[in-house]
């Protein structure tokens, strides 16, 4: 599984369950080492675009596991992300500014709708 994570195909899907795991998994690592990072700016910034990356690439896999194609996916998320990234730089990255309060809506937006969306069954002829 962590394999089609991390490079994935373009025929890679992502079932209900594994989704589950994976973007848990992937949110509870990513903070314990972000507020673990604070003193190094660097690898905080190499933390969060690995981070984004890999949750990118989880909800394109789940999204083409639910029926759409991957590209629908992962452009507007790359888009709101790096709008969140923007205004988290103008108006401060604390909890209370929009961009976080954009960025976290706009993540558990997208977990519950592919959380709900039925798996595609796959029909061979």
């Amino acid at each position: 599984m962590t394999g089609r994570i991390f490079l994935p195909s373009a025929e890679a899907r992502l079932a209900r369950g594994p989704y589950i795991l994976a973007y848990v998994l992937l949110h509870l690592i990513y903070f314990v080492i972000a507020f673990n990072l604070d003193e190094f700016p660097i690898l905080l910034l190499l933390c969060m675009l690995i981070y984004t990356y890999l949750k990118v690439n989880i909800n394109a896999q789940r999204g083409r596991d639910s029926g759409l194609k991957g590209r629908y996916v992962v452009l507007p998320s790359v888009v709101i992300y790096l709008g969140c990234g923007v205004l988290g730089f103008f108006f401060g990255a604390d909890c209370a500014s929009i961009g976080v309060r954009i960025n976290i809506s706009f993540d558990m937006l997208v977990f519950f709708v592919f959380l709900l969306a039925p798996t595609q069954l796959k029909t061979t002829n």
